[in-house]
């Protein structure tokens, strides 16, 4: 395929989020600034293989259209590269799903990765730690593999494929070259439907966030009125990398949305792809603070701080409860028993309902279906 994809619209220049040279005066509340933590970040947008391939062709398709974009992006000094949900999969869905993180086209990702010298955040579908999952793995600099997140909320079309969602979401330490550490999550399409994801992440300690997705869904307006606002409610970096179309290819609707690149903790873009594929890359400082004024107090106030000191996690209890729609509606999934070995957890406030633990995979995929079909019947 040609090597033409874009980078950034034409006429644009690429942008640098918090610029060591805008915090030489101070950060806004009087104190001098923090040393500066720039790193640089990008969305390597991938488009669907051509019409007609087979499936190992689409996947050699698929990998060298990433392979490409990976090199773009190394070219313009990007530290850690992202590429979008199950990038390797278009056209190549007949394929038997590949062990991770030491099949061929993950070992590919790791010579990719070495290759570059930089991370790789390469979302794959595979079989990981014994079950069917879509996951999010990361190699280092060095190409070996060093973490990954497997996605915790699936949609019921993949529930029923029989892939299995994770249970957990963990916070990588990447080491950047002037950043020091960067700390950062993956959540992956679905999951940006559920705030408590970027949220516990941001809880974890992330400061960046990144969202492979193949979105082309619902709904512009709602999807970029939601990502936006993951960044603004945690106070953290999004970059977000869908699918894109190819060069000379027309947008319709129903086809991937593109609109890849980054979004800063105030919900502004700092880069974008557009409708097509390409890359996008923004220079962050992770030591800037985000000044705001009269929130949570008088004055000024660095949100991050304010955000997270203002927070009343004893009046949450709900949030880990099915919750009154689908309890009303006799659809809320069994609740399973507590393992032995937990501690007893203290009493919840008086105003708070208890929690009540989440039933399984299963439980979940059947009142899904209850759910779809009084819907489909009303």
């Amino acid at each position: 395929m040609e090597s033409k994809h874009r980078t950034r619209r034409p006429g644009e220049q690429s942008r640098s989020a918090g610029h060591p040279k805008a915090l030489a005066h101070g950060d806004g509340l009087g104190q001098p600034s923090p040393p500066a933590r720039p790193v640089t970040i990008a969305a390597c947008s991938t488009p669907r293989p051509p019409p007609g391939l087979a499936p190992e062709a689409a996947l050699e398709w698929n990998l060298t259209a990433a392979a490409q974009l990976v090199a773009q992006a190394a070219a313009q000094g990007a530290e850690i590269a992202c590429l979008p949900e199950a990038f390797h999969r278009p056209g190549a869905e007949a394929l038997p799903l590949e062990p991770l993180p030491d099949g061929p086209t993950a070992r590919w990702c790791a010579s990719l990765a070495r290759h570059h010298r930089l991370h790789l955040i390469a979302p794959l579908i595979g079989r990981f730690e014994g079950a069917p999952r879509n996951t999010a793995c990361w190699f280092d600099a060095q190409g070996r593999f060093a973490g990954a997140y497997a996605k915790v909320h699936l949609t019921t079309p993949e529930l029923e494929s029989g892939l299995v969602p994770g249970d957990a979401w963990p916070v990588f330490a990447i080491p950047c070259r002037a950043a020091g550490i960067v700390r950062a999550g993956v959540f992956i399409c679905f999951d940006l439907n559920f705030p408590e994801a970027a949220r516990l992440l941001a809880l974890g300690g992330a400061e960046l966030l990144f969202h492979p997705t193949v979105y082309s869904m619902y709904g512009e307006t709602g999807w970029e009125a939601v990502l936006r606002a993951r960044a603004i409610d945690n106070c953290v970096y999004l970059c977000v990398v869908n699918h894109g179309i190819r060069d000379g290819e027309p947008w319709m609707p129903g086809m991937s949305l593109g609109r890849s690149g980054v979004v800063g903790p105030d919900g502004l873009t700092l880069a974008e792809t557009g409708r097509y594929a390409g890359v996008a890359t923004a220079t962050l400082d992770l030591a800037r603070r985000r000044v705001v004024r009269s929130f949570g107090v008088a004055g000024e106030a660095d949100f991050r701080h304010e955000l997270w000191r203002h927070r009343r996690p004893e009046t949450y209890a709900a949030i880990v409860t099915p919750g009154t729609y689908l309890e009303e509606a006799g659809l809320a999934p069994a609740a399973s028993a507590p393992a032995a070995s937990a501690p007893a957890a203290s009493a919840p406030a008086a105003s708070a309902p208890a929690p009540t633990r989440i039933g399984t995979c299963a439980d979940w995929l059947e009142a899904s279906t209850r759910l779809r079909r009084r819907i489909d019947g009303a």
